[in-house]
């Protein structure tokens, strides 16, 4: 029997300690009383911010009646974040599975974004890089490359090798301070391949409560939807996927959770 590996996300831990260990310091200079210039350094803080800190419990209704219970911590500074997930089934435990994920965020003087990401799941890895880019006023651009790998014979011949990468590129339309409008097309080439466009419109306030829609059609005559909202640091959603995983099995998800700011709290 082949045995998953164990999370690999020591790389990207590793990754985020040199980036707040050897994050170029920005220096300005002034003038002293005698006229000399006298250099000033601002050490990088990376955790002058605290961020977001937030928790949801997740209740997956499948249609064959395998249910599971899915409970997750999430923390995002901002410049990196970590999330830690399991999913309980009710039925049986064979797919019972911790998956941790950890990102890495890195912006440049345009507020764009480039992230590098990994999460452990049943049987497989999966990796990202992506980029958030600054378009215009209004406009950002995005665009994921994902590697799924695998060291499970029966997950590769299913996946159709290893790594197999999920491809994705869309565009956001922002308005006003939290207020967006985004579409996606992505291309996931396992089991013959699925072509998925998630559009979604989010409505906010200056305090950023929100409310948001998903539609999601896909290329095998399947649709999910989700509803979900923020109000203070309450979180809830509702969620329907048809033929999930590439499965003929319908699910719908139904999310209570908390989310709430560090630096400023309510």
């Amino acid at each position: 029997m082949i045995h998953a590996p164990r999370p690999r996300t020591a790389l990207l831990a590793a990754l985020m300690l040199a980036a707040a260990v050897a994050a170029p310091r920005a220096g300005a200079q002034t003038s002293t009383a005698g006229g000399a210039p006298a250099a000033i350094t601002t050490a990088f803080q990376p955790f002058a911010k605290l961020g977001i800190l937030g928790g949801q419990y997740r209740y997956w209704s499948f249609s064959n009646g395998n249910n599971m219970r899915n409970p997750l911590v999430y923390w995002a500074p901002g410049w990196f974040h970590v999330q830690l997930e399991y999913w309980d089934f009710e039925n049986t435990n064979s797919s019972d599975h911790f998956r941790p994920e950890i990102g890495l965020h890195l912006r440049d003087p345009r507020r764009s974004v480039y992230t590098l990401q990994g999460q452990h799941q049943l049987h497989q890895e999966r990796w990202w890089l992506a980029t958030d880019q600054v378009l215009g006023n209004h406009y950002v651009g995005r665009a994921s490359f994902s590697a799924i790998t695998t060291h499970d014979a029966a997950v590769e011949a299913a996946n159709g090798g290893s790594p197999v990468w999920v491809i994705e590129f869309g565009e956001d339309y922002y308005w006003g301070s939290y207020n967006f409008a985004s579409a996606t097309l992505v291309r996931d080439p396992r089991q013959g391949g699925l072509w998925v466009v998630p559009m979604r419109v989010r409505l906010a306030n200056e305090r950023n409560d929100w409310f948001q829609a998903t539609l999601s059609p896909a290329s095998e005559r399947s649709v999910g939807w989700a509803v979900d909202g923020k109000y203070h640091w309450l979180r809830l959603g509702i969620e329907r996927n048809s033929r999930y995983d590439f499965t003929n099995v319908d699910n719908v998800i139904f999310t209570l959770g908390f989310e709430a700011s560090l630096d400023q709290p309510r």
